[in-house]
């Protein structure tokens, strides 16, 4: 993947989970916040892969 999309996919994946957080407690609905949650952790690690991999090749 090239870097311009990786960076795509992480902040699409950010944004529809932050909406979907705010959205479920907003409303009150719990199956909309942890989806919206396990979106926010799976953008999380994948800005954590790229930030590792960039620090090893610093080294």
């Amino acid at each position: 993947m090239t870097s311009k999309h990786e960076k795509s996919i992480i902040v699409f994946l950010c944004a529809i989970g932050i909406s979907c957080v705010v959205y479920g407690m907003g409303k009150e609905n719990n199956t909309v916040f942890i989806v919206g949650l396990l979106l926010v952790i799976a953008g999380y690690l994948l800005i954590r892969r790229k930030m590792k991999e960039s620090v090893q090749k610093g080294l």
